[in-house]
């Protein structure tokens, strides 16, 4: 592993990453999957904003990254300009972290025309030079159709998107994985035009930068295959009458459930957390203990006291499902009440 020095000469894969310290043990198992599936061989450009990661986990990282399959290039960026993400109103689930990536264009050198970004709760699956060849013609960004808000008129899309100009059936992306037009992107000031849309819609804003990047990028992104960006949402729906994406993805949900190229953590159930119930979730716990992350010691304590608690909560939930299943559901449920009243 080196630091970038970006004389090229060849078609390296760049890829951008940004989190603050919370993130910064699920941005490992992010790169450590990206890497573990990437070709011999394959030079890649990492970059890594720094949104507030110690110098501890930064070392983490670092081990983690210290692969021998691939000619990796990593460097560390601290923008100048983060104080300022601060002041931007933010959804109270919606970390400022996020709005890291709205800083690529400016922080990468010319000598990139393209990149790609992942965020820090992905588990990859599939080799990113596959998605790295996709061609992205004119458009500032390829990206996935939000499997949730598939449309600006959805119940978590573009509040004001009438005022925008834009029709109910505009197409939204997930802004989790992108494939960014660098050149594009600089032309259009398309970052500025993001900022100037948090300052004029800041009370409508939900969604953060997704939101204001679909705003100002409407009808005007390339679409990707939603195996390159599988959100945990698809799997809310038992009906596909109840589901918002049921006729773009109705004839591959179950490929997307049973071999994405990225699993996208999406939402509050994280897989590092005691409750999640992602059937990815144990093979993101794999990729954590096969990643380095921790050392030796530290590695049993972790996930011995982890897989206590996984399996303690697996025995409650499947104690609720046998009592539901002989229909004491009610029973339970009063019984529950009682307690807590209690």
């Amino acid at each position: 592993m080196t630091f970038v020095t970006p004389e090229l000469d060849h078609n390296p894969l760049v890829v951008v990453c940004g989190a603050d310290n919370n993130y910064a043990m699920p941005l490992a198992v992010t790169l450590y999957s990206a890497l573990v599936n990437l070709e011999k061989g394959c030079t890649l450009y990492l970059y890594i904003i720094d949104g507030g990661i110690t110098d501890q986990s930064k070392q983490r990282i670092q081990r983690v990254l210290n692969v021998e399959h691939i000619d990796l290039h990593l460097q560390w960026i601290s923008p100048s300009n983060l104080t300022s993400l601060s002041h931007i109103k933010t959804p109270d689930w919606v970390s400022v972290a996020t709005y890291l990536r709205l800083l690529i264009p400016d922080i990468l050198p010319e000598i990139f025309k393209k990149a790609i970004y992942l965020d820090s709760d992905l588990l990859v699956k599939g080799n990113l030079k596959n998605l790295w060849n996709q061609e992205i013609a004119n458009y500032a960004l390829l990206a996935c159709t939000d499997l949730v808000i598939p449309c600006v008129s959805s119940s978590l899309g573009i509040i004001n998107y009438k005022e925008l100009g834009l029709t109910p059936d505009t197409p939204y992306f997930n802004a989790g994985v992108l494939v960014m037009n660098l050149p594009k992107w600089r032309e259009e000031e398309i970052s500025e035009k993001v900022w100037h849309y948090f300052s004029e819609n800041a009370d409508y804003v939900r969604m953060g930068d997704q939101e204001g990047l679909n705003a100002v990028l409407a009808n005007k992104w390339g679409k990707l295959n939603p195996k390159w960006n599988v959100i945990s949402h698809i799997l809310c729906y038992e009906s596909w009458k109840d589901s918002p994406f049921k006729e773009e993805i109705r004839h591959i949900k179950d490929e997307l459930i049973h071999k994405p190229d990225i699993v996208h953590f999406a939402g509050v159930a994280k897989p590092w957390k005691i409750g999640c119930d992602h059937p990815a979730q144990l093979q993101w716990i794999h990729h954590l203990q096969a990643s380095g992350w921790f050392q030796t010691t530290e590695s049993i304590v972790w996930f011995t006291k982890w897989f206590l608690r996984y399996y303690s909560w697996q025995l409650k939930v499947l104690i609720r499902k046998l009592i539901f299943a002989l229909g004491l559901g009610k029973f339970w449920e009063s019984l529950r009440a009682y307690v807590l009243q209690t």
